[in-house]
């Protein structure tokens, strides 16, 4: 088998984003953000996500228990393996490779049970934002600075801002109707409207903090 021919691409496509998907991380924690922390936010702000059958199949997945980002990287990686390590058996012992057709939805079935049971695996083991620092109902009266590019009410943008222990929150800050954020405005905190998704308003003492 050579690992760079054409039926191997969709495999190794997965295995670069997951490579992908570390440089960026690390680029983004050098500059002061936290992807990962920030697609959990976002993902969170979407109460469908959280019923129904999408809400089993994400908690199946332990997202929620273990970043969406790991989760992601996990989906790509053992994908890309099971496929290049399927279609390396199938051409040693037939000297021809395997329809992606055939293999492809195989090796995503299979890549949801392997992240299943690796992801149970590993959760205990994985830090929690929340258990090292502050409640999430102690962000109200904070002060906190837009990073998304705009907000209106009912259309909430990113946020953020550091505890009393230097550990960063994000999470999804929204004005009052007929009101708006833009980026690196600072706001208070006013209310909790969901898991991670806050009502806010402009700071009211821009002299003074």
């Amino acid at each position: 088998m050579v690992l760079f021919a054409d039926y191997n691409n969709p495999y190794l496509f997965a295995l670069s984003f997951v490579l992908l998907i570390g440089i960026v991380e690390i680029i983004s924690l050098v500059c002061g953000h936290l992807l990962s922390g920030a697609l959990d936010a976002h993902l969170e702000g979407y109460d469908a996500l959280h019923s129904g059958n999408i809400g089993q199949a994400l908690h199946y997945l332990h997202i929620g228990r273990i970043p969406a980002l790991i989760v992601l990287c996990l989906l790509a990686g053992w994908f890309g393996l099971f496929g290049i390590l399927a279609q390396h058996v199938w051409v040693t012992f037939w000297q021809a490779p395997l329809s992606n057709l055939l293999l492809a939805p195989v090796s995503v079935i299979l890549s949801v049970f392997a992240v299943h049971y690796t992801g149970k695996a590993i959760a205990p083991w994985l830090p929690v934002d929340s258990s090292t620092a502050i409640g999430e109902d102690e962000f109200i009266g904070r002060m906190a600075i837009v990073t998304g590019h705009s907000a209106v009410s009912g259309t909430p943008c990113e946020g953020k801002f550091t505890d009393k222990f230097g550990q960063i929150h994000y999470l999804l800050l929204e004005p009052e109707a007929g009101k708006a954020f833009k980026k690196d405005d600072k706001v208070l905190i006013i209310c909790r409207l969901s898991a991670t998704r806050y009502l806010a308003e402009l700071n009211p003492w821009p002299n003074i903090l």
